[in-house]
């Protein structure tokens, strides 16, 4: 889903259908998240400014961490890998695909929203982990470990930890930059270091 589509609505109007019951509900939460945070956060909460029945609420989800991770799941960006080409190009456009629909003002907000709800919960970090953020991971070290004849990358490399340092990188870039660095060259520049800190030294 791409972030730039997104929004966090206000209070819903009438009676909905069941599919916009749905996402009314999670539109609550996302808003109700930014201002409250995790821990003050209410089922109650959520189903005043959803206008809807906690009934509603619960017949969809078990509890209220659940509720959240699938509401946090709205607000990640389309990801789009694949391994064809050179290495530093397919990383460079994994990158540059993810740094486009977050670089916005509304983009780096729910990414902020992102990273203090799940730091603010053991549970909901480790279902949204495992759920949505290693499949992910899996993926851009699947992509590396095809390259690895191909780019002559060392037998010692770690492609799992490849994978955590290129997404930590470009989220360091999104979040603390300021708006006049140049992104696209420090992507360029970062992954280019990273791919040749990887292969076999002559």
């Amino acid at each position: 889903m791409d972030i730039t589509q997104n929004s966090v609505s206000g209070e819903s109007r009438g009676r909905p259908r069941s599919n916009e019951v749905h996402r009314s509900i999670l539109d609550a939460t996302l808003s109700l998240l930014a201002e409250h945070g995790v821990e003050k956060l209410s089922i109650e909460m959520i189903a005043q400014r959803a206008g809807v029945g906690k009934s509603s609420i619960y017949r969809r989800w078990n509890n209220k961490e659940a509720l959240i991770v699938e509401a946090l799941e709205q607000i990640k960006p389309e990801f789009k890998a694949s391994a064809e080409g050179d290495l530093n190009e397919v990383l460079y456009e994994l990158a540059r695909n993810f740094a486009q629909q977050m670089n916005t003002p509304l983009g780096k907000q729910m990414l902020s929203l992102l990273i203090s709800t799940i730091s603010g919960s053991s549970q909901i970090s480790e279902s949204f982990w495992k759920n949505h953020s290693l499949p992910k991971t899996k993926e851009i070290s699947s992509i590396i470990a095809q390259h690895r004849s191909t780019e002559k990358l060392s037998d010692k490399v770690n492609v799992d930890l490849v994978s955590d340092l290129l997404i930590g990188f470009v989220m360091y870039q999104l979040l603390f930059k300021p708006p006049s660095t140049d992104l696209d060259a420090s992507l360029k520049q970062g992954i280019e270091l990273v791919v040749n800190g990887m292969r076999e030294p002559n």
